[in-house]
């Protein structure tokens, strides 16, 4: 094992509380870590210089942490380091969507020495108290620490990573900037996780309820969201779909978690987007395995469900496996899940599965002004295994809820926390995750205006995004819950960001036919971005939004008084 020290990183000697937090995070998988340097870190940016991570500069401290979101996503692990408060404070936003959806994101910060706090009470960047910003990150991490100990260092350090391991959500390691080099007191350990087992007793009674379950069940369901992914659990969601021989949908968070080509794949269940014909046919099963999903309004399966109030419900996420009216806490979801997979289940006959979406047929003329029905009709037949779909808020994910993805998991959004500003610079951290595949990014203009700069990371790393921005002048979402001068945005030229940061290709699109070209163009141009500026009329909707505005206006109905 090697320690990264400041002037000689080959000399053996007591790792220090900096190099043994590194090199637990190369253990753990990271090879790239997202931020911006600053006073209280620097020190933490010369060890990383020295390790086998590199250090991906971005230009927000918020950019830095979606990007390192994408990449836990993907990679099973991401990492964000940034300076003390001004730094940390900007990743708030990005932080708590990862622990929203469930993504394991290591958020490291440096401090106030602990021999500064004693002379001068005030340090730069200081909010309130030293303890401040590790307090806020209590609320949106599953454990915040502190390191100002040497001789506890390695076993809080620990702590905190077994606790991301658990439960696949972020976590906040602080170091104070007098203590990075400070060594530890003995030899770093062989890393342990130390993750309590599942009871075999309890685990063997809930298999045996889920089995009395389904030989009672006739029209029984999988509904899968993306916890399987972040377990890495996909090959296992197959085998069981197959055993059970069993329809699953999947929640829009958890889309292409299972190939969507796959013939028992129904299509996206989620409580505002999704088709009718999908919406019923779960909605009317007997037995529902609800597996790695957390059950919101986008989910639309609450406390007053039938499936739930009834007891057709089996669901199992990181926090719990349900079983009926019954809970199992010592129960670890993955054991779980693999458990349905090796144990003998029944098997069910084939039935009638939904009708697939229909693919609309007809051409549409190139002169034709270019409406989100062509757009994502032509994106839909030029997607294959080597893309990877990144939907930021709004249409860009109403209308990609309906797209065909091919590959398991190519598809991120932050579909729950729903955070404008995501994909950017998600595509950033997704192409360091995943070099063999092609972010095509779909972001609406107001989002872009949020975060669409970072594509000078992208090119200052050599990275070819396509990005998509569908330009209609404002926030289609807000528009149809309530619409006013307020959901208008400042018309960019999008398209010539791309002089600006001194690469990629840039155009301007209005008509069908200039889309199809341009993204043929993109598409066989691997060695540089492209950022097509696509000009939507402000009124055009697609389906998924008008199927969205008629569930939220039923529902505000139903809400008046």
């Amino acid at each position: 094992m090697s320690h990264y020290e400041q002037g000689n990183p080959t000399m053996k000697r007591l790792p220090t509380i900096g190099s043994a937090v590194i090199d637990r995070l190369h253990q753990l998988g990271v090879r790239h870590i997202f931020g911006i340097p600053g006073d209280y870190v620097l020190s933490l940016y010369q060890l990383i210089e020295a390790s086998p991570i590199q250090h991906v500069g971005t230009t927000r401290e918020d950019c830095a942490g979606f990007a390192a979101d994408a990449y836990a996503r993907i990679n099973g692990i991401g990492a964000v380091c940034v300076t003390y408060c001004v730094g940390g404070l900007n990743t708030v936003n990005a932080i708590a969507c990862a622990y929203a959806e469930r993504s394991p994101v290591v958020l490291l910060t440096g401090s106030p020495g602990l021999s500064e706090r004693i002379r001068t009470p005030y340090m730069h960047h200081m909010v309130r108290e030293f303890s401040t910003q590790r307090e806020v990150f209590e609320k949106i991490t599953v454990a915040a620490i502190s390191l100002d100990d040497p001789s506890t260092a390695e076993r809080e350090m620990d702590r905190a990573f077994a606790a991301l391991m658990r439960y696949r959500r972020p976590i906040y390691i602080e170091i104070p900037r007098d203590l990075v080099h400070t060594p530890l007191t003995h030899p770093l350990r062989p890393l342990c996780l130390d993750d309590e087992p599942s009871d075999t007793a309890a685990l063997d009674e809930a298999i045996a309820e889920v089995r009395a379950m389904l030989a009672s069940a006739s029209r029984p369901a999988i509904l899968a969201g993306a916890e399987i992914g972040r377990f890495g659990l996909q090959d296992d969601l197959t085998r069981l779909v197959e055993q059970l021989n069993v329809p699953i949908a999947s929640t829009l968070l958890g889309k292409s978690i299972i190939r969507e080509d796959h013939p028992l794949y129904v299509g996206v269940y989620g409580g505002l987007i999704a088709r009718d014909e999908v919406q019923q046919f779960i909605n009317a099963s007997d037995c529902l395995l609800i597996l790695g999903s957390i059950l919101s309004d986008v989910e639309d399966l609450n406390a007053d469900s039938p499936l739930l109030t009834e007891g057709r419900t089996i669901h199992a996420t990181a926090d719990r496996v349900a079983i009926k009216h019954h809970r199992y806490d010592a129960i670890r979801f993955q054991d779980f899940v693999k458990a349905l997979v090796t144990n003998h289940l029944p098997s069910f006959p084939s039935r009638p599965l939904p009708a697939p979406l229909a693919v609309a047929q007809g051409t549409i003329a190139p002169d034709a002004p270019v409406t989100l029905n062509g757009l994502f009709r032509h994106l839909d037949s030029l997607l294959d295994e080597h893309t990877l779909v990144i939907a930021d808020v709004g249409e860009s994910l109403f209308a990609a809820a309906d797209l065909h993805v091919h590959g398991r998991f190519e598809f991120i959004s932050p579909a729950y926390y729903t955070s404008m500003g995501f994909a950017v610079p998600a595509a950033v951290g997704a192409a360091f995750a995943d070099s063999t595949l092609r972010p095509i990014v779909l972001v609406g203009d107001g989002a872009f205006q949020m975060t669409g700069t970072e594509l000078s990371t992208a090119v200052r790393y050599g990275q070819t995004p396509i990005v998509i921005v569908l330009n209609n002048r404002g926030y289609s979402t807000e528009r149809e819950i309530l619409e006013g001068p307020f959901n208008d945005v400042h018309e960019w030229r999008y398209e010539r960001i791309c002089d600006m940061i001194g690469g990629g290709v840039g155009t301007r699109i209005a008509t069908q036919g200039e889309f199809e070209r341009g993204l043929a163009a993109a598409l066989a141009d691997s060695s540089r971005l492209h950022v097509m500026n696509v000009l939507i009329d402000p009124a055009d909707r697609s389906a998924g939004m008008v199927r969205l505005a008629h569930r939220l206006a039923k529902r505000l109905s139903t809400d008046r008084p």
